[in-house]
């Protein structure tokens, strides 16, 4: 029986395996029950606007992230901690900085590790930091939004407009560095829309998630993405003294996640404050929102497949679940395709939140009193296939397996 099992085994995934990609992808993957240190990170200011750490692993293995824009930037170690906190835990390396780190964030940084830890007991460890510890004072007392363009973002930027002094668009997070032709079409859509809202915008391209959040065995979603967010706040110090990450759940849908009330703040200076911005209100209803917004209705840019180079796709779970909210809440977008194609929307690939969002703005259509037989059709059709894709693999997995095995006795 004990040899049956074994030939049902999946094949090993992401975290088993070793890449021979350049870069991170060559440090050494391990395990988790060794501990191995130190990770080194020696940070180079280039220029007012340009900061750089290289990063020189227990192997030996060095690279260089690099961040820059169209603001001075910090050129202390400070912003470096988030990110590269969350990497250290995620392979069990201690960290040591060759400059100093914020004696605020230093501190918060522990609290950061608490709730990673209760979080990933398994994937996680816990990680010493050795820094000398420093503060400086800018005097800043901007506000800054983060700002992609989506539906979380243009909420934030609209309801707190009164407060927040400039907007930050990040190239290399939800596009990739290297997509210079989209990174041009979002940032200038980033551009009209700060303009018409009257904020300034912040402009910054990072190579962080191509060298952490894609390389080593970090997910960008549940691990990554706020301490990225975290090292693009602290690096604007000399401008910012509050830092708004738009929130991506509401309170009744708070699971472990990038972002998150219980994570963001910590990340906090002493010069810099996060604020995880709005758990009161569901997606729906900052859809609505946004909705009565001209700015946002002609701007709004939620996809990140971008499937044939688009802007939005207009056939992902994201694009798909975001038109039929605009379509409940009467509004009208005029950056979708004007017609969902249900033949794509059947073969959307799922995961497993995007069925409760689905099904939830399908209901606030039809409480509006809007009917599409068609699409209501083609989504529950998608969120079926969803359930049975899983056991199709492993049906498929273990068939192959079976038969080699069979095959092999034949050939005896």
């Amino acid at each position: 029986m004990s040899w049956f099992k074994s030939l049902l085994k999946l094949p090993a995934g992401r975290e088993g395996a070793r890449r021979d990609e350049s870069g991170l992808d060559n440090f050494p993957c391990g395990t988790l029950s060794t501990v191995i240190s130190p990770m080194a990170v020696h940070v180079e200011g280039t220029d007012a606007e340009r900061i750089t750490a290289r990063i020189t692993t227990p192997s030996g293995v060095e690279t260089r992230v690099t961040t820059e824009s169209n603001y001075s930037l910090d050129h202390s170690a400070t912003p470096w901690l988030p990110p590269l906190l969350t990497a250290g835990m995620r392979k069990g390396w201690d960290i040591t900085f060759d400059g100093p780190v914020d004696s605020t964030a230093l501190r918060g940084a522990s609290g950061a590790q608490k709730v990673f830890l209760d979080w990933y007991p398994k994937r996680f460890r816990e990680v010493s930091i050795s820094a000398e510890p420093g503060r400086v004072a800018t005097g800043a007392t901007g506000v800054g939004c983060f700002f992609s363009g989506g539906v979380d973002s243009f909420y934030s930027a609209i309801t707190e407009s009164d407060r927040i002094t400039h907007l930050i668009f990040v190239h290399g997070f939800d596009i990739d560095v290297d997509d210079e032709n989209l990174a041009a079409r979002a940032s200038a859509a980033a551009r009209k829309s700060a303009a018409e809202l009257g904020k300034p915008l912040i402009e910054v391209k990072t190579t962080m998630r191509s060298a952490f959040g894609d390389r080593l065995p970090l997910d960008w979603g549940y691990d990554f993405h706020g301490a990225a967010l975290a090292h693009v706040g602290l690096a604007l110090s000399q401008h910012l003294s509050t830092v708004i990450i738009p929130s991506s759940n509401c309170r009744e849908e708070l699971t472990p996640w990038g972002s998150h009330p219980d994570l963001d703040p910590l990340w906090s200076s002493g010069t810099v404050e996060f604020e995880h911005h709005e758990l009161e209100l569901h997606r729906l209803g900052k859809i609505r929102r946004i909705g009565e917004n001209r700015t946002a209705m002609n701007h709004l840019r939620v996809c990140w497949e971008n499937l044939d180079g688009a802007f939005n796709c207009g056939r992902c779970a994201k694009c798909v679940r975001t038109r039929i909210g605009l379509a409940a809440a009467g509004a009208q977008c005029t950056t979708f395709p004007e017609i969902i194609d249900v033949r794509a929307v059947r073969r959307m690939d799922l995961r497993s939140r995007d069925d409760g969002y689905l099904r939830t703005a399908l209901a606030a259509m039809q409480a509006s009193g809007i009917s599409d037989a068609e699409l209501t059709q083609a989504v529950n059709q998608a969120i079926r296939r969803s359930y049975w894709t899983p056991a199709l693999f492993f049906m498929r997995s273990a068939g192959s397996r079976v038969g080699q095995v069979i095959r092999r006795s034949l050939r005896r």
